[in-house]
């Protein structure tokens, strides 16, 4: 499947500024090679999988050091906590924590294509010194690698992007994976965003339904995966903007990312008025 790219220039159109920084201090990729380095990485992950978001250059967004619990789960992983990237795409997150003091022994990337790994290292030119472990996995398998290697022993999951693309069946089921994962002890925590709604609701526009969330039927989701797992959370969300533009992006250009699978490649000026007031979900999920 091949997926269009919008005839204006991506790079111009994103704020990317977050990943740009991370590729300079951390892998030393310089602001003169930048755009041919990240445009041949965003080509080989779309051979790995035609995400819409590939092509938005979403991976040089960074969103887990933007929230406010970053410090404080920062430091936790410092001092030996475990940490997962839940659907890690390229690693990005992973290598920001890493590039911030945090050890990467101590951090653990899944996703359902490993294809993306390779890439990721590519990306980051770390293949020599990062010890993440990546696990390839399905995430609705039980018998799945990351259920068998991680399950009750991590500290801090985090999710970008994922929960949107289910309906609220699949949403609760993958919820209730998470909890799987967490260690069963006060204090373990899920921070994430995806796609969200000022009215929730399911979308049957796409090739697949999926269920967008306010805050608060994201929280009734969770009071409903507490009753199913015998857990109890205390769950912060609010919505937010959902895309970064750069800030001489104009109206008429190309927008930001989604992972919509009923796009078919609309050009740039169409994405940025169907897009340009979409709504995300930022949360912190912590157990009680």
């Amino acid at each position: 499947m091949t997926v269009p790219i919008a005839t204006e220039n991506p790079l111009d159109i994103y704020n990317v500024e977050s990943g740009k920084q991370l590729l300079r201090e951390y892998s030393g990729v310089s602001d003169a090679e930048f755009d041919a380095h990240v445009e041949s990485i965003r080509d080989m992950a779309l051979q790995v999988a035609p995400y819409p978001c590939l092509r938005r250059f979403r991976f040089l967004d960074l969103v887990l050091c933007t929230t406010p619990a970053y410090p404080s789960l920062l430091s936790r992983v410092r001092s030996g906590a475990v940490f997962l990237d839940l659907a890690c795409c390229l690693g990005q997150e992973i290598r920001k924590l890493v590039h911030d003091g945090a050890p990467s022994e101590r951090t653990y990337g899944a996703d359902l294509h490993d294809g993306f790994f390779r890439v990721g290292y590519d990306l980051f030119r770390d293949h020599d010194r990062l010890r993440t472990t990546f696990l390839a996995a399905d995430l609705f398998d039980d018998t799945s690698v990351l259920v068998a290697q991680l399950a009750g022993r991590v500290d801090i999951v985090y999710v970008g992007d994922l929960f949107h693309l289910f309906g609220l069946a699949q949403q609760e089921a993958a919820a209730a994976r998470v909890v799987q994962l967490l260690r069963a002890a006060p204090g373990s925590v899920l921070v994430g965003r995806h796609a969200g709604a000022r009215t929730p609701g399911e979308d049957q526009t796409a090739a697949r339904s999926h269920f967008s969330h306010d805050a608060e039927s994201w929280k009734t989701l969770w009071r409903r995966v507490g009753e199913r797992t015998g857990t109890s959370w205390t769950v912060e969300a609010e919505l937010v903007p959902e895309f970064k533009f750069a800030r001489a992006a104009g109206a008429g250009a190309a927008a930001a990312y989604g992972d919509a699978e009923d796009e078919k490649g609309a050009s740039g000026s169409d994405e940025v008025e169907r897009l340009r007031g979409a709504m995300g979900l930022v949360y912190t999920i912590t157990r009680q």
